[in-house]
């Protein structure tokens, strides 16, 4: 189903509440409360025998060996719950009972391996119903008159589970996040506690980091990409993953770097052939904490040493090896494309996205949004927001962006010659801001009393830019480094633009010169 204008025809309220339609967004929602689920509950209790008949010594061997059992289920449980690879029917070990969890540790055949320090099983899994997370955010995702039994319970909403225009690999939202920016000093990012003018300047820690990521994965937005050029992002994502309460579980994308430019970075000889894409899927595992990513992305190397065969092979390896469920790519030439996809295909796999810059004000790419979904492959872009230019913040009236001045002479990051040649398009996405805004309205308004879905009603000119990428059949990511920027792409879920408006934004670049 392509997406029109705002949600579609159904909002789950609870099991009494009548569905009421408002436009073509379906949100798939769950009430599962992650806090009372059993295996986070109590314990799992194993008998192993008639304790009758065992000594003082002996039982409290074994109470000393069921306490090791169940710690080594509970480490088993943190350590793979937020990455299950969905491949069959068996349920996400966070949906399993007690009694299963133990049965599945009984059936294990090698008892020395089970208990062995670095032993963690593999539980392959289908893409389920979403899951809930523990607080409620401030914008998207989140029901009025919502049935709460624990008030602390939010809702993982899902607009978009009913899109049919998608392969396998399900995006939630059709959105997500990258860490390009995370732990990076020229973009901002600062290691210590921040001081009032450093977050006036836009700085950020990970205090804020820890904060936008917990706030996006409960409310709407799992997908978070990375790459193994950031080891300071996959650190983090490390601690964020096992110490969060997700939404629903997070997929997590890396990335295999440029092999060129790898050499240069770790003075070494450049990676070849297929050993190499696979050695690096696992060590980005290693370094974020998970058995498995939902995606490993390969960057155009424009030559590869061992050439395309090699790296549809990694990648194949990639996937048979249990380091990531997909794999896709980044940057790759249609023709590039065309032949992995051939090769990966003939095997019985597929390459699941290909990344690429596009937005607003740089439209250079809209041929290969087309060319991939003809190939059946996820068009995901990056710089959607152009720098900052297709924001629609800084404009000839307002080179600053309403930021503060950071000295005489000061006329904020663009030409003004830049931005009065783009008024035109920022007058249509301002006006489309109220436009849509006052839709949104109206529609709402239609819904009874407390049963209204809670979305954003306070519409900004970046989330038009936003927007307007999902609207050309892309999914969007956005750099997050606060909580201001997670609510900010918050904000553009459970609504969308319309033909015409795209097709005003459509007409405008085109004046534009864009």
């Amino acid at each position: 189903m392509r997406p029109s204008s705002l949600i579609s025809s159904a909002v789950v309220l609870s099991t009494s509440t009548v569905v009421v339609g408002l436009s073509l967004h379906r949100p798939s929602i769950s009430h599962t409360n992650s806090l009372t689920s059993p295996i986070l509950r109590s314990n799992t209790a194993l008998r192993l025998g008639d304790r009758d008949d065992i000594s003082d010594y002996g039982k409290q061997r074994t109470n000393s060996e069921l306490d090791s059992l169940i710690s080594k289920r509970d480490a088993i449980k943190k350590n793979i719950v937020a990455n299950t690879k969905p491949d069959d029917d068996t349920p996400p070990i966070d949906e399993m009972s007690d009694d299963d969890i133990a049965k599945m540790l009984s059936d294990e055949a090698d008892v020395d391996k089970l208990f062995s320090k670095d032993y963690v099983p593999t539980f392959d899994t289908k893409r389920g119903p979403s899951r809930t997370g523990l607080s409620s955010g401030e914008s998207g995702g989140v029901l009025d008159g919502e049935e709460e039994d624990d008030p602390e319970r939010a809702l993982f909403v899902d607009w978009t589970e009913d899109y049919d225009d998608e392969n396998e690999f399900h995006i939630p939202n059709r959105i997500g996040f990258t860490t390009a920016e995370w732990g990076d000093k020229k973009k901002g990012f600062v290691a210590g506690k921040l001081k009032k003018n450093e977050r006036k300047a836009g700085k950020f820690n990970k205090s804020d980091l820890k904060k936008a990521y917990e706030k996006l994965q409960q409310n709407g937005v799992s997908f978070v990409e990375t790459s193994e050029s950031s080891s300071f992002a996959e650190a983090f994502l490390n601690k964020f993953i096992n110490e969060i309460e997700h939404g629903d579980r997070p997929l997590v994308a890396s990335t295999f770097a440029n092999p060129w430019k790898h050499a240069i970075k770790t003075k070494s000889l450049p990676r070849r052939g297929s050993k190499a894409v696979i050695d690096a899927a696992e060590a980005c595992c290693d370094r974020m904490g998970v058995s498995s990513m939902s995606l490993f992305q390969v960057k155009n190397p424009y030559f590869y040493i061992g050439g395309t065969s090699a790296l549809a092979e990694g990648m194949l390896d990639v996937i048979s090896d249990d380091h990531s469920r997909y794999v896709g790519c980044i940057n790759m030439s249609t023709s590039k494309l065309a032949k992995l996809q051939r090769q990966l295909r003939a095997q019985g796999e597929f390459v699941a996205t290909n990344q690429f810059d596009f937005s607003l004000t740089n439209r250079k790419s809209l041929a290969m949004i087309e060319a991939c979904k003809k190939m059946n492959i996820t068009p995901v872009c990056t710089n959607v927001l152009d720098g900052g230019l297709a924001s629609g913040k800084y404009t000839s009236v307002n080179p600053t962006g309403g930021e503060v001045s950071k000295g005489e002479g000061d006329t904020g990051p663009y030409s003004v010659r830049t931005l009065e040649k783009l008024d035109t398009l920022f007058k249509v996405q301002d006006s489309l801001r109220e436009k849509v805004n006052s839709r949104i309205g109206d529609r709402l308004s239609k819904f009874d009393a407390g049963k209204a879905p809670k979305i954003n009603r306070e519409i900004t000119t970046t989330q038009i830019a936003i927007n307007y990428v999902k609207a050309k059949g892309a999914v969007p990511l956005v750099p997050v480094n606060n909580v201001k920027m997670a609510n900010e792409v918050l904000g553009c879920l459970g609504w969308d633009l319309t033909e015409e408006e795209v097709l005003e934004l459509d007409k405008a670049c085109k004046t534009c010169g864009v």
